[in-house]
């Protein structure tokens, strides 16, 4: 697991674009997977339609923005850049985000309808009236970690929820405060380099870039092995 973290970094550092789609490609699979479809069959792209608007709402909203935080992540390959941009001249993006939507509704697989809705319509609240780290950092705590620690304590207590949850955060609380030092370093550590907000850029979206590689690879693994 820490292997395939610290190579992803690596793979990150000499070749960022390359790195950066396949982590774009894989987040978006795992944001379609987790936050929408449990009890489903596995199905690529339906995970992929399910996910992209985590992706596409800050390119369509907030392009330069988008495009900064893309250049502070070593992105300098001028093909990939010209190729966004003529993305967002087109509005393909925001044009991509609607087709989505609405075939995610439909492939969705909720019972009720409203609760697709309304999940979706605050991703694109918020990615409309905030900054795209701003945005991503709310969804990603406070809707995509809240529903996946539900889950698994669900899954260690399938009778007790609350026995579940405790057993949940007993776990997960020392690799949170391991996870919140090593991060605390690394700021410090590029701040010699960097500026402040580029140093926490870096460790943010490389950081969660090197966990969430390993983390997807441990959970086929799991389910290849339940199966």
């Amino acid at each position: 697991y820490l292997l395939i973290c610290v190579f992803i970094i690596f793979l990150w550092l000499f070749l960022p674009t390359f790195t950066l789609v396949i982590f774009l490609i894989v987040a978006t699979y795992h944001f379609g997977k987790e936050d929408v479809l449990y009890n489903t069959s596995q199905n690529f792209f339906k995970f992929l339609l399910l996910g992209s608007p985590i992706i596409l709402a800050p390119l369509s909203f907030h392009f330069e923005e988008t495009l900064n935080i893309f250049k502070i992540l070593y992105i300098e390959n001028q093909n990939f850049i010209n190729a966004l941009f003529f993305f967002e001249e087109k509005n393909i993006f925001t044009i991509l985000l609607i087709i989505f939507l609405v075939i995610g509704w439909y492939y969705s697989g909720y019972e009720n309808a409203t609760q697709f809705f309304l999940e979706k319509a605050g991703i694109i609240i918020l990615n409309f009236t905030c900054h795209p780290l701003i945005a991503f950092t709310i969804y990603f705590c406070f809707l995509h970690s809240i529903r996946h620690s539900f889950k698994l304590s669900s899954e260690l207590n399938e009778k007790d929820f609350k026995k579940g949850f405790r057993e949940f955060l007993n776990k997960a609380l020392p690799l949170t405060l391991i996870t919140a030092i090593l991060f605390i370093v690394c700021v410090i550590f590029l701040t010699n380099y960097y500026v402040l907000s580029e140093a926490i850029y870096k460790v943010i979206f490389i950081g969660l870039a090197s966990l969430t590689f390993p983390h997807i690879l441990l959970e086929y693994l799991i389910e290849k092995n339940e199966r």
